[in-house]
This record gives C-alpha cells, sequence and structure tokens, in this order.
C-alpha cells in the first residue's frame, strides 16, 4: 500500500504555493526567519514541555513509519496462521519451531505461535497476547496524541508572533511606507501557525490513528488464530474464523474471495483435534 502521507504533503504544499502565486502572491514573502522561529521551533518546545522523554524518543521512529508503505495485510496473515495451523495439526506442535527460526513471520504472530509450541492453554495464550497488544495499542496512540497536541499549539503561537509583529508596527507608525509591508509581514507567522498545523502536524496524527486502528485489527486476528491453533482447529474453520478481521475491500483486492465471508455459526460448532476413532463423516463436519 502506497505511504499516503508525504503524497499528500506534496500535494497541499503545492497547492498552497500554487493558489498563492495564481493570486500573484511571491513565494519569497513566505519566508520569515522569526516567524519560522516562533511558530516551529516555539510549536517543538511547547509540545516537549508537556511530554516524557520517553515518549519523545518513540515519535521520530513512528514518523519514519509512516512515510513508508504500509505493512498491514490481513490477508497475508491469515493464510500465514492457517498454513501454521496445517503444519501443527498434520506434523505436530514442535515443527513449527522451524517457522520460527526462519524468522519471516510477524513478529507478534511469532510470539504467539511460540506459546503455542511451548505448550501454554489458550488462556495463557490470550492473556499474554492481549497484553502486549494494548501496550502496543497505547505507545502508538501516545506517538499520535503528541503530533496531535503540536497541531494545537502551532496556529496559537502563529496568532502570538502576529500579535507581536502588529505590536511592532504600531509602535513605529511614523514610517508610513513601510507600514504595510511590515504588517504583511507579521500576519505571516499566523500563515506558518496554520499551514503547519493542518498541513503537518494534524495529518500525521490522523495518519497514526488509522494506521494503529489497521494494525489492532491485524493483532487481533493473530491473537484468535494464536488461540484457535492451541485448540488444534481445523485451517479452513480458522480461516473462516478469521474472515470477520478482514476489510471488505482488502478482500476485494486479493481477488480470491476465501477469506472475505464472514464466518457461519455452523462452521464452529465442533472444536479441538480429531482422535483416530473419529468416524470419518465427523472428520469431514469438522473440515
Amino acid at each position: 500500500m502506497l505511504p499516503m502521507l508525504p503524497i499528500g504533503f506534496v500535494l497541499a504544499i503545492a497547492a498552497l504555493l500554487g493558489s498563492l502565486t495564481m493570486d500573484g502572491g511571491s513565494i519569497t514573502s513566505l519566508i520569515n526567519p522569526s516567524a519560522m522561529l516562533l511558530v516551529l521551533v516555539g510549536t517543538v518546545a511547547a509540545t516537549a514541555a508537556g511530554s516524557t522523554m520517553s515518549d519523545l524518543k518513540k515519535a521520530p521512529k513512528l514518523l519514519m513509519g509512516i512515510m513508508k508503505p504500509s505493512k498491514s495485510n490481513l490477508n497475508a496473515v491469515v493464510e500465514e496462521i492457517c498454513a501454521l495451523a496445517d503444519v501443527a495439526r498434520r506434523e505436530g506442535r514442535l515443527k513449527l519451531e522451524a517457522r520460527l527460526d526462519q524468522g519471516k513471520i510477524d513478529p507478534f504472530l511469532a510470539r504467539g505461535v511460540s506459546l503455542v509450541v511451548n505448550g501454554s492453554d489458550e488462556e495463557r495464550i490470550r492473556q499474554i497476547l492481549e497484553e502486549d497488544l494494548a501496550v502496543y495499542e497505547e505507545e502508538r496512540s501516545t506517538g499520535a496524541g503528541i503530533f496531535e497536541t503540536a497541531g494545537g499549539f502551532a496556529p496559537t503561537l502563529g496568532i502570538l508572533g502576529t500579535v507581536m509583529g502588529l505590536i511592532s508596527v504600531l509602535s513605529n507608525l511614523s514610517n508610513i511606507a513601510k507600514l504595510a509591508p511590515s504588517i504583511a509581514t507579521a500576519f505571516t507567522a499566523t500563515l506558518w501557525g496554520v499551514a503547519s498545523a493542518n498541513l503537518f502536524w494534524l495529518p500525521i496524527a490522523n495518519n497514526l490513528k488509522s494506521q494503529t486502528k489497521q494494525l489492532v485489527r491485524q493483532r487481533l486476528a493473530i491473537v484468535e488464530g494464536c488461540v484457535a491453533m492451541s485448540r488444534g482447529q481445523n485451517p479452513r474453520v480458522i480461516r473462516e474464523l478469521l474472515a470477520v478481521y478482514i476489510d471488505e475491500a482488502e478482500g476485494k483486492a486479493k481477488g480470491k474471495g476465501k477469506v472475505g465471508t464472514r464466518p457461519k455459526v455452523e462452521a464452529v460448532k465442533t472444536e479441538g483435534t480429531p482422535s483416530q476413532g473419529e468416524s470419518a463423516d465427523n472428520r469431514r463436519a469438522v473440515s
């Protein structure tokens, strides 16, 4: 999936500069060192003052993460879970260790599979994975909150810069020739504040929230998949159980349609691994 944040940045800046030049303005008129210093540095400083150092250290990493193509792919995760469940049923849980050693699967899924291999019961698996998921979601929400806070400070600091500029202008009314340019320069601070908030800080926060929802949904599917795997359920049943987590648009993009329907209640009545003496009809019912 394409990283929409940098694409949006480019389009927004192009629209801003394009509208300015179409009205006969000059791009160089936006370059005001004092306004930029107050708004940009002041926003970062005010945001940092209300955050902890550990949270601030995570913000750049989160920003770089949303600048890259999204790694969220529920279809691929569901297929990987079903493949692992098939190995566990056919060859035993210990055979899953070979998949873990390859290091190619999602780290969160690898943690869940390792719990299955170690023989943890389904209640323990769910508890551990959900606690990890809660911490993960809280960290990302805190990161989004930092950028959202910056988006609130920027316009206010822009207005503060404008007021400071107008005070300077009004205190020196003797030079009428420089009055209009000085007023225009004063309002540049407001432009920087509003523009940086609506074209930079707030879009980053919203993108983080949207990406977090997708990743949390993916991890919830992993939790249910690992629990079902620990029960020894059939991969086909697991696929139907996890279909509810898959976004409809993503399912259509896949083009195969085998995991794009909501699971039926009748399909999940039988749980556990079939015993050797189980009849063929019962085996087909589980499948």
